[in-house]
């Protein structure tokens, strides 16, 4: 992908993404393969001709972690440094049910 072209696709996904904060359930889904809300996105736009939507949408399936890092481009570094950590939910799960921390805190 061009530069001009990242450019044009992270401006767009910009725009997509209300709140500009890398979201790690999104980031999960694209890791996933889910990048078709991403996708009509930047097809909507009507920007790119069909052959340059062709080569992103292989680009993007094939390394996800392409989309990943358009999206995350302009985020602030402490926001950046928590997207490249995958999230470890059994981990969580596991240590939360091992020290009785499951539930509300108003079951206490």
């Amino acid at each position: 992908m061009t530069s001009g072209t990242r450019e044009l696709v992270r401006a767009i996904l910009d725009y997509e993404r209300a709140d500009k904060a890398t979201d790690h359930e999104l980031i999960d889904a694209i890791r996933s393969g889910d990048i078709e809300y991403w996708m009509d996105a930047i097809e909507a736009s009507a920007l790119f001709a069909p052959g340059e939507l062709r080569r992103m949408r292989a680009l993007f399936e094939t390394e996800p972690e392409e989309l990943v890092a358009v999206l995350r481009e302009g985020t602030d570094e402490l926001t950046d440094r928590r997207g490249t950590v995958k999230r470890r939910d059994s981990w969580v799960t596991g240590m939360a049910a091992r020290s009785g921390c499951i539930g509300s805190a108003s079951a206490m």
